[in-house]
Protein backbone atom coordinates (compact mmCIF):
# COMPACT_ATOMS: atom_id res chain seq x y z
CA UNK A 1 0.00 0.00 0.00
CA UNK A 2 1.28 3.29 -0.74
CA UNK A 3 2.25 5.29 1.94
CA UNK A 4 0.87 9.04 0.88
CA UNK A 5 -1.87 9.23 -1.85
CA UNK A 6 -1.69 11.82 -4.71
CA UNK A 7 -3.96 15.01 -3.90
CA UNK A 8 -4.68 15.81 -7.64
CA UNK A 9 -5.47 11.82 -8.28
CA UNK A 10 -8.09 11.68 -4.96
CA UNK A 11 -9.52 15.45 -6.56
CA UNK A 12 -10.30 14.04 -9.45
CA UNK A 13 -11.76 10.97 -8.06
CA UNK A 14 -13.75 13.11 -5.75
CA UNK A 15 -16.88 12.38 -8.05
CA UNK A 16 -16.81 8.60 -7.46
CA UNK A 17 -17.19 9.22 -3.54
CA UNK A 18 -19.06 7.34 -1.18
CA UNK A 19 -21.24 5.40 -3.76
CA UNK A 20 -22.48 8.15 -5.50
CA UNK A 21 -24.04 6.70 -8.76
CA UNK A 22 -23.64 3.19 -8.21
CA UNK A 23 -27.33 1.81 -8.56
CA UNK A 24 -26.14 -1.81 -7.69
CA UNK A 25 -27.80 -2.67 -4.04
CA UNK A 26 -24.65 -5.12 -3.10
CA UNK A 27 -22.20 -2.51 -4.83
CA UNK A 28 -23.90 -0.10 -2.71
CA UNK A 29 -23.92 -1.64 0.78
CA UNK A 30 -20.33 -2.88 0.24
CA UNK A 31 -19.04 0.67 -0.68
CA UNK A 32 -21.12 2.61 2.45
CA UNK A 33 -21.03 -0.42 5.05
CA UNK A 34 -17.59 -1.54 4.74
CA UNK A 35 -15.09 0.83 2.39
CA UNK A 36 -16.63 4.15 4.29
CA UNK A 37 -17.27 2.22 7.39
CA UNK A 38 -16.17 4.74 10.55
CA UNK A 39 -17.26 2.93 13.36
CA UNK A 40 -13.73 2.14 15.67
CA UNK A 41 -13.08 -2.13 15.30
CA UNK A 42 -12.25 -4.00 18.25
CA UNK A 43 -8.70 -4.46 17.00
CA UNK A 44 -7.19 -1.12 15.74
CA UNK A 45 -6.00 0.48 19.16
CA UNK A 46 -3.95 -3.01 19.34
CA UNK A 47 -2.61 -3.54 16.11
CA UNK A 48 -1.96 0.07 15.54
CA UNK A 49 0.68 0.41 17.84
CA UNK A 50 3.21 -1.98 15.66
CA UNK A 51 2.78 0.81 13.16
CA UNK A 52 5.93 3.34 13.09
CA UNK A 53 4.64 7.03 13.78
CA UNK A 54 5.22 7.88 10.03
CA UNK A 55 2.90 4.86 8.78
CA UNK A 56 0.17 5.65 10.43
CA UNK A 57 -0.90 8.57 8.07
CA UNK A 58 -2.36 6.77 5.01
CA UNK A 59 -0.95 3.21 5.42
CA UNK A 60 -3.58 2.44 8.55
CA UNK A 61 -6.23 3.64 6.40
CA UNK A 62 -5.75 0.67 3.90
CA UNK A 63 -4.54 -1.86 7.16
CA UNK A 64 -8.05 -1.08 8.71
CA UNK A 65 -9.73 -1.66 5.62
CA UNK A 66 -8.17 -4.99 5.21
CA UNK A 67 -9.21 -5.82 8.59
CA UNK A 68 -12.86 -4.66 8.05
CA UNK A 69 -13.09 -6.67 4.39
CA UNK A 70 -12.09 -10.15 6.67
CA UNK A 71 -14.21 -9.54 9.28
CA UNK A 72 -17.20 -9.13 6.78
CA UNK A 73 -16.80 -12.08 4.42
CA UNK A 74 -15.17 -14.41 7.06
CA UNK A 75 -13.46 -16.28 5.07
CA UNK A 76 -12.12 -19.84 5.93
CA UNK A 77 -9.02 -19.87 3.62
CA UNK A 78 -6.47 -16.85 2.72
CA UNK A 79 -3.89 -16.44 0.94
CA UNK A 80 -1.06 -13.77 1.31
CA UNK A 81 1.36 -13.18 -1.59
CA UNK A 82 4.14 -10.60 -1.57
CA UNK A 83 3.49 -8.19 0.90
CA UNK A 84 4.96 -6.91 4.35
CA UNK A 85 4.31 -8.36 7.75
CA UNK A 86 1.68 -6.09 8.19
CA UNK A 87 -1.18 -7.03 6.03
CA UNK A 88 -1.49 -10.63 7.32
CA UNK A 89 -1.94 -9.71 11.16
CA UNK A 90 -4.46 -7.52 9.91
CA UNK A 91 -6.48 -9.99 7.95
CA UNK A 92 -6.42 -12.68 10.87
CA UNK A 93 -7.59 -9.53 13.19
CA UNK A 94 -10.28 -9.86 10.71
CA UNK A 95 -11.25 -13.28 10.95
CA UNK A 96 -9.65 -15.45 13.17
CA UNK A 97 -10.73 -18.62 12.12
CA UNK A 98 -9.38 -18.22 8.92
CA UNK A 99 -6.40 -20.54 7.77
CA UNK A 100 -3.97 -18.27 6.59
CA UNK A 101 -1.66 -19.28 4.20
CA UNK A 102 1.93 -17.95 2.25
CA UNK A 103 1.52 -20.42 -0.92
CA UNK A 104 -1.94 -21.91 -2.20
CA UNK A 105 -3.89 -24.99 -0.52
CA UNK A 106 -4.91 -27.28 -2.60
CA UNK A 107 -8.55 -26.42 -3.37
CA UNK A 108 -10.77 -23.42 -3.62
CA UNK A 109 -9.66 -20.17 -1.53
CA UNK A 110 -12.39 -17.42 -0.06
CA UNK A 111 -9.50 -14.36 0.27
CA UNK A 112 -6.34 -13.90 -1.94
CA UNK A 113 -4.05 -10.95 -0.83
CA UNK A 114 -1.49 -10.08 -3.76
CA UNK A 115 1.13 -7.86 -3.55
CA UNK A 116 1.94 -7.98 -7.48
CA UNK A 117 0.02 -9.94 -10.19
CA UNK A 118 0.16 -13.32 -10.17
CA UNK A 119 -1.76 -15.99 -12.81
CA UNK A 120 -1.44 -19.06 -10.41
CA UNK A 121 -3.77 -17.53 -8.65
CA UNK A 122 -6.57 -17.67 -11.03
CA UNK A 123 -6.76 -21.43 -10.93
CA UNK A 124 -7.89 -21.24 -7.04
CA UNK A 125 -10.87 -18.86 -7.64
CA UNK A 126 -14.15 -20.43 -7.20
CA UNK A 127 -17.76 -18.66 -6.42
CA UNK A 128 -17.45 -16.56 -4.01
CA UNK A 129 -13.34 -15.71 -3.79
CA UNK A 130 -12.11 -12.04 -3.26
CA UNK A 131 -9.33 -11.11 -4.56
CA UNK A 132 -7.18 -7.95 -3.72
CA UNK A 133 -4.71 -6.40 -5.50
CA UNK A 134 -2.27 -3.97 -4.04
CA UNK A 135 -0.35 -1.34 -6.24
CA UNK A 136 -3.50 -1.31 -8.76
CA UNK A 137 -1.73 1.88 -10.54
CA UNK A 138 0.83 -0.41 -11.41
CA UNK A 139 -1.10 -3.53 -12.36
CA UNK A 140 -4.29 -2.20 -13.80
CA UNK A 141 -4.11 -4.41 -17.44
CA UNK A 142 -4.13 -7.78 -15.31
CA UNK A 143 -6.26 -6.55 -12.81
CA UNK A 144 -8.99 -5.40 -15.51
CA UNK A 145 -8.43 -8.84 -18.08
CA UNK A 146 -9.48 -10.84 -14.46
CA UNK A 147 -12.73 -12.72 -15.45
CA UNK A 148 -13.94 -11.36 -12.27
CA UNK A 149 -17.89 -10.33 -12.09
CA UNK A 150 -17.70 -7.19 -9.84
CA UNK A 151 -14.48 -5.30 -9.48
CA UNK A 152 -13.75 -1.98 -7.41
CA UNK A 153 -10.83 0.56 -8.14
CA UNK A 154 -10.05 2.28 -4.85
CA UNK A 155 -6.55 3.93 -6.75
CA UNK A 156 -3.63 1.97 -5.19
CA UNK A 157 -5.98 -1.35 -4.18
CA UNK A 158 -7.86 -2.98 -6.60
CA UNK A 159 -11.05 -5.32 -4.97
CA UNK A 160 -12.18 -8.44 -7.36
CA UNK A 161 -15.46 -10.17 -6.38
CA UNK A 162 -16.35 -13.97 -8.31
CA UNK A 163 -19.92 -14.36 -7.97
CA UNK A 164 -21.98 -15.29 -10.47
CA UNK A 165 -25.06 -14.00 -9.41
CA UNK A 166 -24.17 -10.40 -10.17
CA UNK A 167 -23.77 -8.78 -13.04
CA UNK A 168 -20.17 -7.75 -14.50
CA UNK A 169 -19.46 -4.07 -13.75
CA UNK A 170 -16.39 -2.28 -12.64
CA UNK A 171 -16.89 0.16 -9.76
CA UNK A 172 -13.81 3.27 -9.45
CA UNK A 173 -14.30 4.49 -6.04
CA UNK A 174 -12.40 7.37 -4.12
CA UNK A 175 -11.15 5.69 -1.40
Amino acid sequence: MKLFGSPLVWLLRVRHRCGYGVHSPFAFRFITEVLYERACFYRYAELDRALKPWQRMRLRKGLHLLLRLANWRQPERMVVRGCSRLEPLYLQAGCRRAALYANYPEGAVDLIWLGCPDDEALRHLHSGTLLLLDRLDRHKAWFYGLPSVVSFDLGDLGIAFFDGQYYKQNYIVNF
